[in-house]
């Protein structure tokens, strides 16, 4: 997903009606992309800042969860004008390029890159389920 020229993939943060984390995955998901959430293949990673601002320089600790999810409804990819511009699929090698044909990757911060390259990473690792 493209939001002011940089590549992110949909997120957001547990809002009320959330029961867990993965709800907010999906209810994310849904709302930015139209994508229904079929099911949470895995947790690729997690990551911790903090935020110093706000009207009172508050601080505010973050914890990103980065699932990979398995989706349906490909078809009704719809972006929420108000999240991203555009959208596109990258391989594991165009990633490492930074780079989709002509369209360069800008990530908003170097370990969004990193997140990227960790779930193909976790993806090719994955021992094959017995049937």
């Amino acid at each position: 997903m493209m939001l002011n020229k940089v590549k992110e993939v949909p997120g957001g943060k547990v809002d009320e009606p959330d029961v867990t984390l993965l709800h907010a995955a999906a209810r994310e998901l849904k709302e930015e992309t139209g994508l229904t959430a079929k099911k949470v293949v895995r947790k690729v990673t997690e990551m911790e800042w903090t935020e110093f601002g706000g009207k009172r320089g508050r601080k505010t600790d973050w914890l990103k969860h980065i699932f990979e999810i398995e989706v349906e409804g490909l078809e009704d990819l719809a972006l929420a004008e108000t999240e991203h511009q555009s959208f596109l699929w990258a391989t594991e090698e165009e990633v490492l390029q930074d780079k989709v044909g002509e369209v360069q990757l800008t990530y908003i911060t170097p370990p969004n890159k990193d997140i990227k390259l960790e779930a193909f990473r976790k993806n090719r690792n994955v021992e094959p389920r017995a049937n």
